[in-house]
């Protein structure tokens, strides 16, 4: 067997393996710091900073009983290593979705979270019942979008820490990616 054949044979199994990769990585997302390790684990954490844009299920079977975060709450990183941004009702923010790969369709959405119960406040700002969506429009919608802040947020995302708008994606494979940006509510 030649190199070249035994390269393409190790490539196509790789491919097939792999049911989607994505991440947000406009406006910046929550990321990794020491609150994040200590909480999640060193396992966790190091292994989901080798793929940014990975399975969150990935991490959490290689983690262990180490897991003492949410993995599922804004991909287990923490407000603590992070900071705001301040936005205003009805301001528009735009989103670019860096996707590797995604094979796999499912279902998306972005949602404001409110952090400490983790729930939805609200409904999605934007969702897709098939995602990704690589037949829609140019630019694509699913990639590209933007997401206006709702004038009905009140109290509820009035500091940093209370909200994160967090794009999600469950991939029909039974994988979860999550993107979470912590912001607050001009006053």
């Amino acid at each position: 067997m030649t190199r070249s054949l035994i390269r393409l044979i190790a490539f196509a199994t790789a491919a097939a393996t792999v049911l989607g990769h994505a991440v947000v990585t406009v406006p910046t997302p929550r990321g990794a710091g020491s609150s994040y390790t200590e909480l999640c684990g060193e396992t966790y954490s190091v292994y989901m900073e080798k793929d940014k844009a990975g399975p969150i299920e990935n991490g959490v079977q290689r983690a262990g009983s180490e897991l003492k975060c949410n993995p599922y709450l804004c991909r287990g990183y923490q407000y603590e290593d992070n900071t705001a941004a301040e936005y205003e009702p009805g301001q528009v923010i735009d989103f670019h979705v860096d996707l590797i790969a995604g094979h796999h369709p499912g279902y998306a959405n972005v949602s404001i979270v409110d952090l400490e119960a983790n729930k939805i406040i609200g409904s999605p700002l934007r969702s897709w019942d098939d995602y990704p969506d690589a037949t829609g429009t140019t630019p694509r919608s699913d990639i590209d979008f933007n997401v206006t802040i709702p004038d009905t947020l009140g109290e509820a995302c009035s500091a940093g820490g209370k909200c994160a708008i967090q794009w999600y994606w469950f991939a029909a494979g039974k994988q979860t990616y999550e993107s979470c940006v912590d912001f607050y509510v001009k006053a």
